[in-house]
C-alpha cells in the first residue's frame, strides 16, 4: 500500500511557523491506510533542529530512505518526516547495506508519522537503523514489522545505538519514542551498546512507549541459557568489576514499555554497567513460556553484572514469566516499588534462583509494596556479602507453590536482611518463609517483624532444617499459621531473639508435629510466645535447647510440650546473665521459673 499524503493528528501541532510551509507541501488526498485512523498517545520528544525533509515524495524504499538520510546529514542534521502509511522494505536491500544498516546522522529525528515498515523477503539483515558515535537522536511513532530471520549476534534487528572502540568522545541523548516492533529474531530488537574501553560514556536514554510483540520462532534458541531473545538491551563491555569505571550507560529512563513476549525469553535487559537508571510501569506478558525452556534466562526484566549502580523499577506488571518476573544479579542499589508478578512457572532453582522476583548477590536492595499470586516462589533473596542491605517491605504475597519468601546465603557467613510488614500466605504446597540454612550455606543478621506468615502446608516458617552456625537472627510481632509447624529452626547454632510471636494451628494442627520446633537451638531468646488453637500434635519441642524462654502462653490449646523440652524439668545446659527458663509441666514443681544466678539455675516463685 503506497504511503498517503497527510500527517498524523499527533503531529499538525508541531507543524508551525517555519515548519508549516513544509506541512502544507506534504498536504494532500485522503488517507488510504488504516495505519492512519489509529489513535496514537501523545509523542514526548521535540523535533531536532535542522533541515526538514518528507520521505515518501521522491521513493518510497530503502535506496530513497538512504538518500534522506544523508540529505539530513548534510544539513548538519534535523527531522525526517514520513508521509503516513505502509512501507515496504526488502531485507536483501537492507543486507546489501551490510552491517550498519541505514545509518543515522547525529542531531536527527525520525518521525514515522504513524506509518508501518514492513521488512519483506527472506534475507537476514543486520539492522534497519544504527546510529554509532553520534548523538541526539530520536525515532518515533513508527511501526516496523521484521522478517523473523536471524542467525546470532547482530543480525535481525531494529536498531542499534552504541559508542564504539574507536569512539573520540562519549554520545548522549537517544530517544524511542511509540514505537511498536514485531516478528524480529535477533537476540535484542533494539540493542544499546557502549564499547569503549575507555571512560567515555552514553548517557541520557530515553525509550517511551515502546511495544514489542514477539511471534513464533523469535527466540533464537530456546535451550541456550547464553542466547538472549529480548525486546531492548543496555549493555556494556565493562563486565569486570575493575572496568567499573570504563564502558558507562548512565541516566536511562524506560517508561510505558510493553511486551507480548511469549515466542522470547525478555521484555528488558540492563547489562554490566548501567548507572542511575529507571524502568516505569513495564508490562510484560509470559516470558520465555514458549520462547524458552525452564533454567534458559526467561526474565520479563533482567539487571545483571558487577557494576550496575542505582537501578529503579516501579510499577511492573509482570504476567506468566517463566524464570523470574524480574532477575536481578549482582551489581548494587537496586530499589523495586509496587511491582505485580503473576504466575511465575519455573522451579529449576538448583543453580540459578526462580521467583517473581530474583535478587541474587545484589547490595543495597529495596523491594516495597506489591503484590504476589500463584507463582512458584514470590521472592527469592540470595544474599551475597556479609553487609548485603536487603529490605523487603509491605508485599502482599499468595498462593506460591514453594516459598512466599526464600531467603538463602551464596555462602557461608554472608548476612544483611530485613522483611517487615510482610502478609504472605503461601499456597497447599508452600512454605511462606523459607531460609535453607546449612553449614555451607547460611544467613547472618536477618531481622523480621510486623509480618504474617501462612499456609495450608504443614510448615509456615522453615529457617533451618539441618544444622547451621547461622546467627544474629530476630523475630518481633509475627504471626505464623500453618496446620502442623508454624516456625521451625532446627539446630540453628547461633543467636536467635523472638518476641511477641503467635503461633496458630490451623484445623487444630497435626500429630507428630510442633507448633514451635526448635531443637538443639544454639543461642535462642523467646520473650513472648502463644501458641493458639493446638488440639493435635505438640506446643513446642525445644530439646537440646540453649538460651532463656520467657511468657510462653496458650490459648484455646489443649496440648504439651515434648517429653524433656527445655521448660519441662530443671535446665542442664550452663546459662548465661539474665537467662530465664519458663516452667511449662506443672510436674516439674510449682514454681513458675528457673533464673541462671551465681552460676547456677534458681527457682523462682
Amino acid at each position: 500500500m503506497p504511503p498517503d499524503n497527510k500527517f498524523s493528528s499527533t503531529r499538525r501541532h508541531l507543524l508551525t511557523g517555519a515548519l508549516g510551509t513544509v506541512a502544507a507541501l506534504a498536504a494532500g488526498s485522503a488517507a488510504t491506510s488504516p495505519v492512519g485512523q489509529v489513535e496514537r498517545p501523545q509523542p514526548r520528544y521535540p523535533y531536532a533542529p535542522g533541515g526538514f525533509v518528507v520521505f515518501g515524495a521522491d521513493g518510497t524504499d530503502v535506496t530513497a530512505f538512504v538518500k534522506a538520510m544523508a540529505r539530513i546529514a548534510a544539513m548538519g542534521g534535523g527531522t525526517l518526516m514520513f508521509r503516513r502509511g505502509v512501507y515496504n522494505w526488502s531485507s536483501a536491500d537492507l543486507r546489501a547495506l551490510g552491517h550498519l544498516g541505514i545509518a543515522v546522522p547525529a542531531n536527527c529525528t525520525i518521525d514515522g508519522n504513524g506509518s508501518v515498515i514492513n521488512i519483506t523477503g527472506s534475507d537476514q539483515i543486520f539492522y534497519v537503523f544504527t546510529a554509532t558515535d553520534v548523538s541526539r537522536v530520536a525515532v518515533a511513532d513508527l511501526t516496523v514489522i521484521g522478517n523473523g530471520m536471524s542467525t546470532g549476534y547482530n543480525t535481525g534487528a531494529f536498531m542499534k545505538f552504541g559508542l564504539s572502540a574507536a569512539a573520540t568522545a562519549g554520545v548522549d541523548t537517544f530517544t524511542l519514542d511509540t514505537i511498536e516492533l514485531q516478528n524480529f529474531k535477533a537476540p535484542w530488537w533494539v540493542f544499546v551498546h557502549n564499547e569503549s574501553p575507555s571512560n567515555f560514556e552514553i548517557q541520557h536514554v530515553r525509550v517511551n512507549g515502546l511495544r514489542g510483540i514477539s511471534r513464533p520462532g523469535n527466540s533464537l534458541d530456546p535451550t541456550s541459557i547464553g542466547v538472549n531473545a529480548a525486546v531492548i538491551a543496555f549493555v556494556s563491555i565493562a563486565k569486570e568489576p575493575a572496568d567499573a569505571a570504563r564502558a558507562i550507560i548512565r541516566n536511562v529512563v524506560v517508561t510505558d514499555f510493553y511486551a507480548e513476549a511469549t515466542h522470547i525469553k525478555q521484555g528488558i535487559i540492563f547489562d554490566y554497567n548501567v548507572h542511575d537508571s529507571e524502568m516505569r510501569g513495564a508490562v510484560v506478558h509470559n516470558a520465555g513460556q514458549m520462547g524458552g525452556h525452564d533454567d534458559t534466562g526467561c526474565y520479563a526484566l533482567q539487571v545483571y553484572g558487577a557494576n550496575n549502580r542505582n537501578t529503579r523499577i516501579s510499577d511492573p506488571v509482570l504476567i506468566s514469566p517463566r524464570d523470574n518476573g524480574v532477575y536481578a544479579v549482582n551489581g548494587s542499589g537496586l530499589v523495586i516499588q509496587n511491582a505485580t508478578v503473576r504466575g511465575q512457572t519455573s522451579t529449576a532453582d538448583a543453580t540459578l534462583p526462580k521467583a517473581g522476583i530474583s535478587s541474587n548477590s545484589v547490595r543495597d536492595v529495596v523491594i516495597s509494596g506489591g503484590t504476589f499470586s500463584d507463582n512458584a516462589t514470590d521472592l527469592s533473596l540470595v544474599i551475597g556479602d556479609t553487609e548485603a542491605n536487603v529490605s523487603v517491605q509491605n508485599v502482599r504475597c499468595t498462593g506460591a507453590s514453594k516459598a512466599g519468601i526464600r531467603l538463602l546465603g551464596a555462602k557461608a557467613g554472608v548476612g544483611g536482611a530485613t522483611i517487615t510488614g510482610a502478609r504472605v500466605t503461601a499456597g497447599a504446597t508452600g512454605l511462606a518463609l523459607y531460609s535453607p540454612n546449612d553449614i555451607i550455606h547460611y544467613v547472618n543478621d536477618v531481622r523480621v517483624a510486623d509480618s504474617e506468615f501462612a499456609t495450608t502446608n504443614l510448615i509456615a516458617v522453615k529457617i533451618s532444617s539441618s544444622p547451621t552456625p547461622a546467627r544474629n537472627w530476630s523475630f518481633s510481632n509475627v504471626t505464623c499459621t500453618s496446620r502442623g509447624t508454624p516456625f521451625q529452626a532446627y539446630q540453628f547454632g547461633g543467636r536467635m531473639t523472638i518476641q511477641d510471636m503467635r503461633l496458630v494451628l490451623s484445623g487444630g494442627g497435626t500429630a507428630g508435629y510442633s507448633a514451635f520446633r526448635c531443637f538443639g537451638a544454639g543461642t535462642m531468646i523467646v520473650d513472648g510466645l502463644t501458641i493458639a488453637d493446638q488440639s493435635l500434635g505438640t506446643t513446642m519441642d525445644t530439646r537440646d535447647f540453649f538460651g532463656s524462654l520467657t511468657n510462653v502462653r496458650s490459648e484455646n490449646s489443649t496440648t504439651q510440650p515434648v517429653a524433656a523440652s527445655a521448660g519441662t524439668a530443671r535446665p542442664t545446659f550452663p546459662g548465661f546473665p539474665g537467662a530465664r527458663i519458663q516452667n511449662l509441666a506443672p510436674g516439674a514443681g510449682g514454681h513458675r521459673e528457673w533464673q541462671w544466678r551465681d552460676g547456677g539455675w534458681v527457682e523462682v516463685e
